[in-house]
């Protein structure tokens, strides 16, 4: 389980990894400290949409990082 955690952390997909059937309580109890009960209560297409905000989200932050550390690759003439 925590190879699982530590696999999704270091960025690998959650095609890639399987999910956990508690995924979806851990990332709103530390994002946002929600309790299950307080998730529970939530409209499901408005987890569904959260969901798939953070995913864009995610994927959005990781590009505009990869493109950060080429513009400083490039500015330092391509040196380490």
């Amino acid at each position: 389980m925590e190879n699982r955690w530590l696999r999704r952390l270091q960025g690998v997909g959650p095609k890639d990894v399987a999910s956990g059937e508690f995924d979806m309580y851990v990332l709103f109890a530390t994002r946002y400290r929600w309790t299950p009960e307080q998730v529970n209560a939530l409209d499901p297409q408005y987890i569904e949409e959260l969901l798939a905000y953070q995913s864009a989200e995610a994927r959005f932050d990781e590009q505009r990082q990869k493109d950060a550390e080429k513009k400083a690759k490039a500015g330092r003439g391509g040196r380490q």
